[in-house]
């Protein structure tokens, strides 16, 4: 199934950058590539896709097979391409994911708050967004934030929840979530240390290296409208 298509502009040539729904296996590779790049997941071509990507790539798990429990309830990917002709490229990224409440708690963990308080049954948590850095600046990161958010205000969820990006340049993506309506929760300080991020471009650490992000984050919250 094709993914719909959001065209983002129109340079002289016919080139074309575009936000797209992911769809398939390649799409989702290169999702996972940026779970690596970003966050140091564990990234090995054809072995190593992770859970959340599944329905992305459209495999499945036997119900009784080893992990099989942690799959999401669903995931949906979003694409942002440069297109010339027929050639594209890929240029960034992101992932939302719908969790049962009790997992969606759980990514909560390192707070101090209630979060069984704060989520749905189920809930829609934004995983990743990313644009590479030579395309930043057009748009980009806003249309696949909200390309998500789209889908889950079609999903069942009542909540959104996110992280949110503290980096110690003093760089935010508050304003994106603000812009959308999203709600500061708490901020976390060296939230990504607890959770061993092992690759962060700001604190210069790459997986292997034996160290971790040293970056806060904030975690988002909104209530999720259905179109209904």
């Amino acid at each position: 199934m094709m993914g719909s298509q959001t065209p983002t502009g129109t340079a002289p040539g016919g080139e074309t950058v575009r936000v797209r729904d992911a769809d398939g296996e390649a799409d989702a590779w290169y999702l996972q590539r940026q779970l690596h790049h970003w966050f140091g997941a564990e990234y090995k071509s054809g072995t190593a896709l992770q859970l959340d990507l599944f329905p992305i790539a459209e495999w499945t798990l036997a119900d009784d097979a080893e992990h099989a429990d942690d799959l999401p309830l669903d995931a949906h990917g979003v694409i942002a391409e440069h297109r010339r002709g027929d050639r594209a490229v890929r240029v960034g990224g992101g992932v939302a994911l719908l969790l049962d409440a009790e997992t969606a708690a759980d990514e909560c963990a390192a707070a101090s708050f209630d979060a069984d308080a704060l989520v749905s049954e189920p809930t829609a948590f934004l995983l990743v967004g990313v644009v590479d850095q030579a395309w930043r600046g057009r748009g980009l990161g806003g249309a696949l934030f909200d390309r998500r958010l789209d889908w889950a205000r079609d999903s069942d969820a009542e909540m959104a929840i996110s992280f949110g990006w503290e980096r110690r340049d003093g760089a935010t993506s508050r304003p994106l979530f603000e812009s959308r309506g999203f709600e500061p929760v708490e901020r976390i300080d060296g939230l990504y240390a607890e959770t061993e991020r092992a690759s962060c471009p700001d604190c210069g650490v790459w997986p292997g290296d034996g160290e971790a992000c040293r970056c806060d984050a904030t975690i988002w919250a909104s209530e999720v409208q259905s179109d209904d």
